[in-house]
């Protein structure tokens, strides 16, 4: 059998909603902060602009590393590839997958997303995540009809 593409895309920014969620209610709660003690203090603005930077940071870089993560998934292996400066790639051959779970959180079922979570018998990574992926269950299928088709074919 050719060796045929199954998936070939990256995570979908929603799964860091989250983050930044967070990081809107950590503003809100500097912003406030600085409201409150403009009575006893004067009011800083290189120290809030050093707090919003701080912020933004924190909830920007989830983003970024999102942005650079690809994922190919084909009828033997699945190969990850994540960096910006420092490209970092890694690859699980589908043969080693023992168990595939499909999860979708409800603020990712509101976006049509969801989270595979595989479950390999290899040492130093046990369990594999591949975030936010759009029709997760259908790469689930798809992804099991192939990991069972590489079984079956010895090598």
């Amino acid at each position: 059998m050719a060796n045929q593409v199954i998936f070939r895309g990256a995570p979908s920014q929603v799964c860091n909603l989250p983050a930044l969620l967070k990081g809107g209610a950590v503003m809100v709660m500097i912003g406030g902060v600085h409201l409150s003690t403009t009575n006893s203090f004067p009011f800083q603005w290189n120290v809030l602009l050093a707090q919003a930077g701080a912020v933004l940071i924190g909830v920007g870089l989830p983003f970024v590393k999102t942005a650079f993560t690809r994922i190919v998934i084909d009828t033997t292996r699945i190969t990850w590839t994540q960096g910006i400066l420092h490209r970092h790639a890694s690859t699980l051959d589908l043969s080693r997958i023992q168990c595939i779970t499909s999860i979708h959180p409800w603020w990712q079922r509101l976006f049509g997303t969801g989270t595979i979570i595989l479950t390999t018998n290899d040492a130093v990574h046990p369990v594999r995540r591949l975030p936010a992926i759009s029709n997760a269950d259908q790469l689930c299928q798809r992804l099991d009809e192939a990991m069972h088709q590489e079984r079956r074919i010895p090598v």
